[in-house]
């Protein structure tokens, strides 16, 4: 499964039908009592995590297929990447109970719904989960900030239970235009990488590498018409691809 992000319009979309189901946490209702203890916690010195309207499109889809794969509310989940993702937080509302997110950033243990969400502190490509323990692990809009590929291919292969799934999305460019991002550019102390069809590809067999498959090989996306997405002096896009780990399912 490859799905590419075609327009702004499917942003909107997207927002829309979370807040139809109301799983908008961009809401700020939804989350006031969380931001009111962040407040106390850090003394005002801080601003508390807002998740961002412009990831609609890769919570809703992660979403769907989690939805789609999981077959039971019990079993665990985990975000990689977590700070600032929505997508535990719509987890939580709709009823999983095993869920997980780890991130280098320190502040994601005071992320909403700290009481039932289990946050840690860990890098990606070196986490303390016990191996082949998630049925579903998601990674949105993470692997482009210098995250070493090889590592979180194996990291990813050992935690997921045999036929588990693995959801990431990533900053995609398939139109051959070069995007000159400089060198010495950082966000989250890591360097910025915008994946041409080329680089997907390599990425993607990586996994097949070690024995995943696509979810749902029929239906592919690799190309686009629009880059809706413009950050730092880039346009591009997103895409997300789903991958099934080696063995059957429980």
């Amino acid at each position: 499964m490859i799905y590419v992000l075609k327009s702004w319009q499917e942003i909107q979309n997207c927002r829309a039908e979370l807040k139809e189901r109301k799983l908008d946490f961009t809401e700020p209702l939804k989350t006031r009592i969380w931001r009111l203890l962040f407040d106390v916690r850090f003394r005002y010195r801080l601003l508390p995590p807002q998740p961002d309207v412009t990831k609609s499109w890769d919570v809703a889809k992660a979403t769907e297929i989690i939805e789609s794969v999981v077959s039971s509310k019990q079993y665990p989940i985990l975000d990689m990447g977590c700070f600032n993702s929505e997508i535990l937080y719509v987890l939580h509302a709709l009823g999983y109970n095993s869920l997980h997110g780890c991130d280098l950033n320190p502040i994601c243990r005071w992320m909403p719904f700290w009481h039932r969400i289990q946050y840690r502190v860990a890098d990606l490509t070196h986490t303390p989960y016990p191996p082949h323990y998630f049925a579903a692990v998601t990674c949105l809009s993470v692997i482009e900030h210098g995250v070493p590929i090889d590592k979180l291919i194996q990291e990813v292969h050992r935690i997921l239970r045999p036929g588990g799934v693995f959801i990431f999305t990533t900053d995609y460019d398939a139109t051959g235009k070069e995007h000159l991002i400089p060198p010495d550019f950082r966000m989250f102390g890591q360097n910025w990488t915008i994946f041409d069809r080329t680089s997907l590809h390599n990425l993607i067999q990586g996994f097949k590498d070690v024995g995943f498959s696509l979810l749902k090989p029929d239906e592919i996306q690799y190309t686009h018409s629009e880059c809706p997405i413009y950050w730092h002096g880039q346009n591009y896009t997103f895409v997300m691809v789903a991958m099934k780990a080696p063995g059957e399912s429980t």
